[in-house]
């Protein structure tokens, strides 16, 4: 990554959220600092303030003397987190799907599809369908016409994002988005609802199976 002059604090604790988010650094991993400062080509300052931030926002975790690390999430934590998101998104699924611009339900329903239909490698898979399933839950939650409930959801919106990269079901997690979709284009709030509840139940599952640690 080429950073410039602005706010070089700034740009690394960018890069290194989305690496953490996307779990390309693995959680309870220790962040090697000299490591940073080599490859960013900067001091140590401006990379301790970017992971600062990064433990504001819950993402490191700092242990005095010994270092940096990236969040590790409990067992209960994920399942904590996977609750509240299912909480708060059929809440506001009721409240949005009268609101969501058909054309843009038009446009992941095909995006989706396509991902369906069309052969990809597992990475492009991947990407793809982070994209739509990112973009699916915010058209939800943007549309609730609730700024307290959209200021909340968004403080707590890269760890949610995070159990979201620790789901390995796509296939399966794709054919619920046509349903939802589906559903949400008809404006039918009951079917809609009940699929992001099996949908939300369902990524619970998978990621508490594949993740889970017990502590």
């Amino acid at each position: 990554m080429t950073l410039n002059k602005k706010s070089l604090a700034d740009q690394i604790s960018k890069e290194l959220q989305e690496r953490i988010v996307n779990v390309e650094i693995e959680q309870g991993e220790k962040i090697n600092v000299s490591a940073l400062e080599k490859e960013f080509g900067v001091s140590r300052a401006p990379v301790r303030e970017a992971l600062q931030r990064l433990v504001d926002k819950g993402l490191v975790e700092v242990r005095p003397r010994v270092g940096y690390f990236a969040i590790d999430l409990s067992s209960k934590q994920i399942k904590d987190l996977c609750e509240l998101r299912k909480l708060l998104e059929t809440y506001s699924l009721k409240e949005s799907i009268e609101h969501v611009e058909k054309s843009k339900l038009n446009y992941l329903l095909q995006e989706s599809i396509d991902l369906q239909q069309k052969n990809h490698t597992h990475d492009e898979l991947r990407k793809k369908f982070d994209r739509t399933d990112e973009q699916l839950h915010k058209a939800i939650i943007d549309n609730s016409q609730n700024e307290f409930l959209k200021d909340f959801t968004e403080r707590i919106h890269n760890l949610i994002a995070l159990t979201r990269h620790l789901n390995e079901r796509i296939e399966e997690a794709i054919d619920e988005h046509i349903y939802i979709l589906r559903a949400m284009k008809e404006r039918n709030k009951e079917n809609a609802t009940e699929a992001l509840t099996v949908h939300l139940d369902n990524v619970e599952k998978e990621i508490l199976s594949r993740n889970g640690r017990g502590h």
